[in-house]
């Protein structure tokens, strides 16, 4: 860990040790990487060694919080060329304005596979609530039609906005459709407080896993909690020489 460097400076995009096993990294130091910082700082979670990477340093100069080591690096190029020294149970917490699984999936299986982005299937966004465009023809999904408080607790029941019960979590919405012909995985965002969720690095093994393992063919890939998500659309092919 880089537990002898001084939180306030800013370091390059390279660890050199394994980090601890309760590790977070933040992947943004903008809005919502700021709110983050602020919510593990106001909790227990404050207590865990922080990374925060973004390749803006003067994002990064506004970061204020107990434990917390900058790195002044591209996001995703930091998560794939330092994937080997983290920990199974680092918590990554996405905090950039794309689908950083997705992205971190086609940088990281480069030498394995040619993956290229598509259009998510016009007959899946019927099938869920509250679609927008995203980036490159992904797509934003969300139960709810209106901005939710900073400090929800995302209940497993009803909205705490409006009262009404949910229908199933949106993660589980998602991996239960059935385009044709496309296989899928869905990475579960998981609540670490109020306002605040994230998922393992262990989750983005399996997904790299799988996708290399099962690879040709079409994929929707996607990150949700239970009321909100994303889900991008790729075409896998292997490389020329691959099996």
């Amino acid at each position: 860990m880089l537990s002898h460097l001084n939180p306030e400076a800013v370091y390059p995009g390279y660890i050199h040790d394994p980090l601890p096993e309760n590790a977070i990294l933040i992947i943004g130091a903008g809005h919502f990487g700021n709110k983050a910082v602020r919510i593990l700082s106001e909790t227990g979670l404050r207590l865990f060694p922080v990374l925060i990477i973004d390749k803006d340093e003067n994002s990064l100069a506004l970061i204020r919080g107990p434990s917390i080591e900058k790195i002044l690096h591209d996001g995703i190029d930091f998560l794939v060329k330092n994937f080997h020294l983290l920990s199974p149970s680092n918590i990554i917490i996405p905090a950039v304005p794309l689908h950083l699984a997705f992205e971190w999936l086609k940088s990281y299986l480069d030498n394995i596979c040619n993956i290229k982005q598509v259009k998510v299937p016009e007959g899946v966004r019927p099938l869920l609530p509250n679609t927008c465009k995203g980036n490159e023809g992904s797509l934003l999904i969300s139960y709810a039609d209106f901005h939710c408080p900073d400090n929800c607790p995302e209940p497993a029941d009803c909205c705490t906005v409006t009262g009404e019960k949910r229908g199933k979590p949106l993660h589980e919405l998602l991996s239960r459709l059935d385009p044709l012909n496309y296989k899928i995985h869905i990475i579960k965002s998981r609540q670490l407080a109020p306002g605040l969720g994230g998922y393992k690095v262990d989750d983005l093994r399996e997904l790299a896993i799988r996708v290399r393992n099962q690879g040709r063919g079409m994929w929707l890939v996607g990150t949700a909690c239970r009321c909100h998500g994303t889900v991008s659309a790729m075409e896998v092919k292997p490389l020329c020489g691959s099996s």
